[in-house]
C-alpha cells in the first residue's frame, strides 16, 4: 500500500493558527493523564464511535538519516504477526587514506554495536542467530530513499565470513572470540582477510595516492557491506537491533583492519572503516510473511467495522480509523479529544519457549491524517497529511499533547493507548467537516518490531471498544 507524502498545506496551517489562537491555547488543553469528573465545574464529556480496520503498511523510509540509526538484523517468528527477516546494508568510510597491501593485513573484525534493545523473547538464554557478511555488488546512493522492500545485489559466491552463530542473549560473548575491549556490546565477527583485502586494498590505495577526490572515489568504488542471517529459513525467537552511528572505533558500525609494516613487521594503528552519517548510506531490508498467521484474517476482513485491530512499527500492521459525527459535538471549547485504543486481555500472546510472554506493545503510536472530500482544504481525498496536533513538525513540544503512549485505567488492570488530537478536532469543527480519517502506526525507532492487539470499533465489550473521548466546556 503505497502512500503519498505527509504534507500539510499552507492554507490549513493558517486555519489551524486561527483556531488555536482563538479557542485552543495550551492552558485550555487537558493532559491525557487527567480524567475530569463528568459535569464538574462546567466541564462535560462524551464519546464518538469509530470505524476501524487493519492493513499492512511497508512505506516507511528505512534509510532516513537521524541521530540514533537502529537497524534490525536477524530472523524471527511472532505467533500472531508472522515471520520477519531483517538485513542491514550500509557504506563505510575509512578513518584514514593510507596505501595498504593485502599482505600487510593481520585481521579484520566486523563491528555492529548493539542498541540495547531486542524484540521478542529476551528471556531465553539459549537464543541464537546465525549471521553472515557479504560485499555489495552495487553502490548505495547517498540521499536515495530505500524502503523495507528494497534490496541490493550481493556477492553470494564470495562471502566475507563463514556463517557465525551468535548467542543473542549473551551479546557480549563475541568479545572473547574477537578479543575486543570490554564494555562495547555488539556483534563482532572475524572477516575473511583475503576476500575483504582484495576489495578494500586497491580502492583505499588508489584513493590515497592518485585520486583528487579520495572521499568520493572510495565511496564510489567500495560499494559497502550487507549483514544478514546465513539461512533465512531458520527462525529465531528474538530480533536484536544494532546502532550504526556512534562516536568511537567500537561504537561505529563497520570493520576494523589490523595491519603491520611489511618491512619492519611492526604493528600499525588500525584502520577503522566505519559508518559515517555525513557520507554513508544505509537501509534496513525487512521482509515479513504473514499469509499463514492470524493477522492475515484482519488484512482480508470484509466486515464494515472490525472487532480487533493490530499495530506494529512499520513495516507491519497499521490501523485505519474513521471518526464520524464531529459536527454533532456540542458547541463549546474542546479541552480534550483523545482516541482510545484498549489493549486486549492477553494481547494475542502465547507463552514463549522460556516460559514468558514478552511481545511488547509499541512505545508510541503515530497518527497521520487522510484527506476527506473537502477536508482539509487543499488536500485530495485519500492523500496523507500531518494533522494539526503535530505542528510544529520539527519540535518535540507537540508530543506533550499528542501523547500516543500506554495508560492504565485507574483502579483496574485495563490499559489503552491514548492519542490526543484536540487541534485536529477543532480544525474539523471550524471547517464544518463531519468526519476525521486517520492512519495509526507504531513508532519508527525499531523497524518492524512490537505487537499490539486492540479493541476495534465493533468489539463486543464496550469497555474495550475504540472511541474518541471528548472533554469540552460549554460556552456561557
Amino acid at each position: 500500500m503505497k502512500q503519498s507524502p505527509r504534507i500539510l498545506p499552507v492554507l490549513l496551517c493558517i486555519l489551524i493558527a486561527l483556531v488555536v489562537h482563538t479557542g485552543c491555547r495550551e492552558n485550555t488543553l487537558i493532559n491525557s493523564k487527567v480524567s475530569p469528573t463528568n459535569n464538574a465545574i462546567g466541564v462535560f464529556d462524551t464519546s464518538l464511535a469509530c470505524i476501524t480496520h487493519s492493513y499492512f503498511d511497508d512505506t516507511v523510509n528505512t534509510s532516513y538519516h537521524f541521530s540514533g540509526v537502529f537497524q534490525g538484523v536477524g530472523a524471527m517468528t511472532d505467533s500472531y504477526f508472522g515471520t520477519m527477516n531483517s538485513a542491514v546494508y550500509f557504506n563505510v568510510f575509512p578513518s584514514e587514506f593510507t596505501p595498504i597491501t593485502p599482505s600487510a593485513i593481520d585481521s579484520v573484525v566486523l563491528v555492529l554495536p548493539f542498541s540495547g534493545f531486542s524484540y521478542g523473547d529476551t528471556i531465553d538464554q539459549n537464543a541464537t542467530q546465525t549471521y553472515q557478511v557479504f560485499y555489495l555488488d552495487d553502490t548505495l546512493g547517498y540521499g536515495t530513499n530505500y524502503y523495507p522492500f528494497s534490496s541490493k545485489p550481493i556477492d553470494h559466491a564470495h562471502p566475507l565470513c563463514e556463517p557465525t552463530v551468535v548467542n543473542t542473549y549473551h551479546m557480549r560473548d563475541s568479545f572473547g572470540i574477537n578479543v575486543l575491549p570490554q564494555n562495547h556490546p555488539g556483534l563482532h565477527i572475524r572477516l575473511n582477510v583475503d576476500q575483504i583485502g582484495k576489495r578494500l586494498c586497491p580502492v583505499i590505495t588508489a584513493a590515497s595516492t592518485t585520486s583528487t577526490d579520495p572521499s568520493g572515489d572510495f565511496l564510489k568504488y567500495f560499494n559497502g557491506i550487507c549483514v544478514q542471517v546465513a539461512d533465512s529459513r531458520k527462525m529465531g525467537n528474538s530480533m536484536p537491533y544494532f546502532q550504526l552511528d556512534g562516536s568511537t572505533m567500537f561504537t561505529h558500525a563497520g570493520f576494523i583492519v589490523y595491519w603491520h609494516d611489511t618491512a619492519t613487521q611492526d604493528s600499525l594503528p588500525p584502520i577503522n572503516c566505519y559508518f559515517d552519517i555525513n557520507y554513508c548510506s544505509h537501509f534496513n531490508s525487512v521482509i515479513k510473511s504473514y499469509s499463514h498467521f492470524p493477522v492475515n484474517q484482519l488484512y482480508n476482513s470484509t466486515q464494515p467495522n472490525d472487532q480487533v485491530v493490530a499495530v506494529q512499527s512499520q513495516p507491519g500492521s497499521s490501523i485505519d480509523v474513521i471518526v464520524p459525527g464531529i459536527s454533532k459535538l456540542p458547541v463549546g471549547i474542546i479541552n480534550k479529544a483523545e482516541l482510545q485504543l484498549s489493549i486486549l486481555p492477553g494481547n494475542g500472546n502465547i507463552l514463549t519457549p522460556s516460559g514468558g510472554s514478552i511481545l511488547l506493545a509499541p512505545q508510541r503510536l503515530n497518527p497521520t491524517g487522510v484527506g476527506m472530500p473537502n477536508y482539509p482544504q487543499g488536500v485530495d481525498p485519500g492523500q496523507l497529511y500531518n494533522i494539526a496536533d503535530k505542528y510544529p513538525i520539527y519540535s518535540s513540544t507537540p508530543l506533550n499533547v499528542l501523547d500516543g503512549t500506554v495508560h492504565t485505567v485507574p483502579g483496574t488492570s485495563r490499559q489503552y493507548m491514548a492519542i490526543d488530537i484536540p487541534r485536529e478536532v477543532m480544525a474539523s469543527i471550524a471547517a464544518k467537516n463531519d468526519t476525521i480519517h486517520l492512519h495509526i502506526d507504531g513508532s519508527q525507532n525499531f523497524y518492524g518490531a512490537f505487537h499490539l492487539l486492540a479493541g476495534g470499533g465493533s468489539y463486543p465489550d464496550t469497555l474495550y471498544r475504540a472511541k474518541l473521548f471528548v472533554v469540552y466546556s460549554k460556552l456561557k
